[in-house]
Order: C-alpha cells, then structure tokens, then sequence
C-alpha cells in the first residue's frame, strides 16, 4: 500500500512537472528571441568595423587577431558569430512549432545560460480544460460563499480590532511619508551642480599648442616638438587609495573611467605599435607626484603628464565639467600626427575598449582623406 501512494506521489510530480513545458517553453523562447536580436547586433557591429577597414569579416577577424588583446577579442566575436548563427537558423522552426516539436527542436536552440536564467525567473502555468476550469469555479464560489458565511459570523470582532489597527497603521505610514518626502526636499538642494563644456569636434585638423608639461617621471615634454603620431587621452582624476572622490563625482558622466581607459591604453601597446602609434600620452590635472603613484600602482608603460591648468583641454576646447564649480576635464582622446589632429573620440563610453575604438576611428579618417585625395 505504502508503495502505491509513494508511487502515485511521484507519477502526480511527474505529471505536474512536464506539463510545465509548453509555459517554460514559451518563456524561453521569448529569452530566447532577445539573446538572438542581441548577438544580431553585436555580429552587424563586428560587419561594421570590417566594412570601415575594407575588409571581410574573415580577414577583419584574422587581423584583429594579430595581437594578445586582439586575438582574445577576435575569439570572442567568432564565438558569438557561431551562436547567432546556429540559433537564428533554428529559432524560427522552435517558434511556429507545436508543444509536441518543441519539445523534439528543444536540442536545436539548447542555451544551458539562457535555461537556467529562464527557469530561475519562470512563473507556472495551470492547464485547464473548459469542464475542469466550470467546476473549479462552481467548487470555488461554494467554498467561498460557506466560509463568507461562518466568518461573517465568528469574525466580526476580530475585523472590528483589525479595522481599527488598520487605520492607526495608515495615520503613521503618513506621517513617516511626510517626513521621508521633507527630508528627500532637503537632499535635492544638496544635489551637485555640474556643468558641461567644450566640444570635441573643435579639436580635429587643430595644431598641439606648445605646450612645455611636467612628466610623473621627473622629465617636461613639449607637445608641439612631436611629430610622430601620438594618442593622448586626458582623465580629470585617476584617483588614489584611501582619497576619496569629491562629492558627486559618481552624478558626472563617465568620470569613474579614468582608471579604466589608463589601462587601456597600457594594454594595447602592441597593437598602437602596429597601427603606427609611436608614444602614448595621459594628461591630468593632478601633481606630478600623484601621477607618479598611479603610474607605479597601475604599471603604465608610457608617460602622464600633469597639466594643472588644463591649458591642452582650452586651447583645443576638449570636453570639460564643473562639479560645485570647480572644472576638470573629461575623459577624451585625440591622435596626432605632424603637430595636428587626425582622429577625436568622445564621449568613452566602454573605456576598456577606448585605444581599439581609437584606431577604428583613425583607420576611417585615413580611409576618408584617401578617397578625398583620389577625387
């Protein structure tokens, strides 16, 4: 006997288990169509970039892969290149699919990340019938109206005294509101000022000023004495253990990439040296000393400069902010070649990306004035 009830348990978890499936499935699938529009556009953008250099998407990949950084990025897009297409040539055939295909096509759109996030996230279905769906509402209102009845009797006190604790409860939720609503008042006059300024778009085809700047390791570089091409990015503040931020620093757009985009720039060194990039230059407002630190902390391969007075962000009108009136510049980069500027990029949304971006930005310009010279 004990057999059989343990037995018909496990047929009914069986039983409510698989006729999950047609719900779980629909779900899944809707993940499912937004991973493949995702990879869609990541798979167009890696199309893109080999469009702007002339080349494959094969030869683009093979390229790409020419140096360490390069050929991990270059992995990963193929990677994603091989998900999007096995998943977009059989997304279709799960759509238009009965429960039943489903089921025998699952193996075809198999995402064990995309199932587990599906299933953590997943809300049951309850099969019903037209006949089990009118008794389940019969037996509900009977139920129902029974037990209406019995509470409506033996109730009546206890929902006087809760009626009661009910209206005291809303009385303090209202004050505690109105003391949440004055105080969020007060922080919103505290809020930081900031402001915005420059373009860079003033600096392209503009010569380097001649500017003499302070290095972290004790040497001064004039900008206007280069004449190879150098990529110069400048951070307001590249931060220090134990300093803490000015307040608001985190309500400033992108200001937190400084870090960032400094390693960058000190891990792609290869491949600047291949696209011609001779020198690398970081350019801040803060002390030699404290760029010495961050230099040593970060293991930068290539100079920073202190510019205090931000002279480089005004004569070439960079991007600019004023936090509670104090102006910093923005995270930007420029390459220059022969004293000018060829190539801008602003604003640095994805900093670990920034010197990839930098010279996609600067194969497009070169591309650009080639085809200005032929006509």
């Amino acid at each position: 006997m004990l057999l059989r009830v343990v037995a018909f348990a496990f047929g009914l978890t069986g039983a409510a288990g698989l006729s999950q499936f047609p719900e779980f499935a629909q779900q899944y699938l809707q993940r499912l169509a937004g991973k493949v529009d995702q990879l869609e556009s990541q798979v167009a953008a890696i199309d893109a970039s080999a469009a702007a250099l002339e080349m494959t998407r094969a030869e683009y990949l093979t390229n790409l892969s020419g140096t360490e950084a390069g050929a991990e990025a270059a992995r990963k897009a193929e990677g994603e290149i091989a998900v999007f297409t096995r998943l977009s040539e059989s997304i279709d055939s799960f759509r238009n699919a009965s429960a039943f295909g489903r089921l025998t096509q699952a193996y075809q759109v198999a995402d064990v990340e995309l199932a587990q996030r599906t299933l953590s996230d997943y809300q049951p279905a309850v099969p019903l019938t037209v006949e089990g769906a009118a008794f389940a509402g019969a037996g509900f209102a009977a139920g129902y109206g029974v037990w209406s009845l019995v509470w409506g009797v033996l109730g009546w006190p206890l929902r006087r005294r809760r009626r009661r604790r009910r209206r005291l409860a809303e009385v303090e939720q209202l004050q505690r509101q109105a003391q949440a609503d004055a105080h969020f008042e007060e922080d919103e006059d505290d809020l930081p000022f900031v402001e915005y300024e420059g373009d860079i778009g003033s600096a392209m085809a503009q010569p380097l000023p001649p500017l003499t700047l302070a290095a972290h390791d004790g040497t001064v570089v004039n900008l206007s004495m280069m004449s190879a091409p150098v990529a110069i990015f400048t951070v307001p503040l590249l931060g220090r253990p134990g300093v803490a931020f000015p307040d608001g620093w985190e309500e400033v757009d992108e200001a937190d990439n400084a870090t960032a985009l400094a390693c960058s720039f000190r891990d792609a060194e290869d491949m600047l040296l291949s696209a011609g990039i001779r020198e690398v230059l970081g350019v801040s407002a803060q002390a030699p000393g404290d760029l010495a630190e961050a230099a040593h902390r970060l293991a930068l391969n290539y100079t920073l400069l202190s510019d205090p007075g931000m002279e480089l962000a005004f004569a070439l009108d960079l991007p600019r902010f004023i936090l509670d009136h104090q102006r910093y510049v923005a995270p930007s980069v420029i390459v220059a070649q022969g004293g000018r500027v060829l190539a801008a990029l602003h604003p640095v949304h994805d900093a670990p990306s920034a010197a990839r971006r930098l010279l996609i930005r600067l194969e497009q310009a070169r591309l650009a004035q080639q085809k200005r010279q032929i006509a």
